[in-house]
């Protein structure tokens, strides 16, 4: 296929914004925000087995609330993107505001319910014993700095959305430091003012807030749209397009944290497994992830200006250079998955079968780089109801009544696990692949 670099740059006030500056910030911010969890689970590793079961555990329940709060941002980003793309500045403004609010206000909704559901949430997933106390500890503290974590990724989103992802880049690395460094001093100082697992959770909110201020600091600097006035009818915009939007991400955590919950009936063990495995190829979909997420800031922009063509050629060429990306990377973890597996863990028999997984992931990453694509750019487009309908039937049918049947019922353990979610994946890029080719995306009016 011809590489059209037409396609991958566009004007905004005079300066041309092209497709790889919006690409390397966001991936490197997604690959320092993915070391948050790879970082704690290192040194917990070395330091309880249980309290790697019981974080992980309890950051996968935490993750649900986070999707939720997404579904704000993607709302907002989208709007605003097409808004700044016909050059209506006032109007993204005023979504950026009460897009700011709604966040905020449904963040501590979701603080209070995680506070006081932290106990049942986790004992659904079949954590019981130490781990479950453990991840009680865990979940609480980290629910406190959900309006903080919100709002940071909301504002990170809007710096990425009027084409300053660089500076998304800087909160990452920043934060990621600041967390790094609060959780080792939490766990190996000695100086224990609550339990250990508890301070490594207030280190990743410490980091989070003050990730948060420096992502104000640069939104404020690059004076971007922005507005303190509330409007109910922007509010009910930004829900309409953001919770089908973000439907996908929610109901792939979802089915992440049941079928964690199938992997814990299998012990300890085996879910520490999981957390090993996930932390690796956690990192193989992340350039796809980039690319998608710039890609919809383009979409958006194009949607704007009704130059649809452009929309359409643009999706197929950054669509190709995904699956290009996750087949190296996928591959390459695969033959390196040793030396990977030895930095949490030097148990022979669970590098070992971890071996498998590596194979089967291959063609889980695959589909994932076509979804990475598809979702953002229909999206994009107004075309949210199609992956709302598609991801929450691939979340039930595929990855949790599959995983039951494979992981469980047959026994096949984590294998079974995976080969669920290449179904699931699979499934997914077929539907948005012709979804896409139909058209229909192009006479939907936001």
């Amino acid at each position: 296929m011809h590489y059209d670099r037409s396609l991958t740059s566009i004007e905004k006030d005079g300066q041309k914004i092209t497709l790889i500056s919006l690409i390397i910030p966001i991936l490197m911010q997604n690959i320092f925000l993915q070391f948050y969890g790879t970082a704690n689970t290192i040194l917990l590793s070395g330091f309880l087995d249980t309290a790697v079961s019981a974080s992980s555990v309890a950051n996968q329940v935490l993750d649900i609330s986070t999707v939720i709060l997404t579904m704000v941002t993607t709302g907002t980003v989208i709007l605003s993107s097409i808004e700044i793309g016909a050059g209506n500045r006032a109007k993204a403004a005023e979504y950026a505001g009460t897009g700011a609010f709604t966040v905020l206000v449904v963040s501590f909704a979701l603080t209070t319910v995680n506070l006081i559901f932290a106990e049942s949430l986790l004992s659904a997933v079949n954590l019981k014993g130490e781990t479950l106390l453990l991840a009680c500890d865990y979940l609480r503290t980290r629910a406190l700095f959900l309006p903080a974590l919100g709002l940071m990724n909301f504002f990170n989103q809007l710096l990425i959305c009027n084409g300053y992802s660089k500076y998304t880049l800087a909160v990452g690395v920043f934060s990621n430091l600041i967390n790094f460094a609060l959780s080792y001093v939490a766990l190996y100082s000695g100086i224990y003012l609550t339990t250990p697992i508890n301070q490594v959770a207030i280190a990743a909110g410490i980091a989070q807030v003050l990730g948060l201020a420096l992502s104000l600091i640069f939104f404020k600097l690059r004076n971007c749209p922005f507005s303190l006035f509330y409007r109910w009818r922007s509010m009910v915009k930004i829900v309409k397009l953001g919770v089908p939007g973000a439907m996908v991400s929610l109901m792939f955590r979802i089915a992440q944290t049941v079928t964690t919950g199938f992997v814990a009936l299998l012990g300890d063990d085996v879910i520490n497994t999981k957390v090993y495995i996930n932390n690796i190829v956690a990192y193989i979909p992340l350039i796809g992830y980039a690319i998608g997420s710039a890609n919809m800031v383009f979409m958006g922009r194009f949607k704007g200006r009704g130059e649809l063509e452009k929309a359409d050629k643009l999706f197929r060429q950054n669509r190709a250079i995904a699956f290009c990306c996750n087949l190296i990377l996928s591959l390459t973890v695969l033959l390196l998955h040793r030396p990977l597996m030895s930095l949490f863990t030097s148990n022979a028999e669970i590098i070992n079968a971890a071996g498998k997984i590596f194979l089967i992931d291959v063609f889980v990453q695959l589909p994932r780089s076509i979804n990475n694509i598809s979702e953002g750019s229909l999206s994009a487009n107004g075309d949210v109801r199609i992956t709302f309908i598609t991801s929450t039937l691939s979340c039930w049918l595929g990855s949790v009544v599959l995983s039951y049947l494979l992981c469980v019922v047959l026994g096949w353990g984590l294998v079974g696990l995976w080969v669920a979610f290449a179904v699931d994946e699979t499934f997914k890029s077929i539907v948005y692949i012709v979804r896409w080719h139909s058209g229909k995306w192009r006479n939907i009016d936001i």
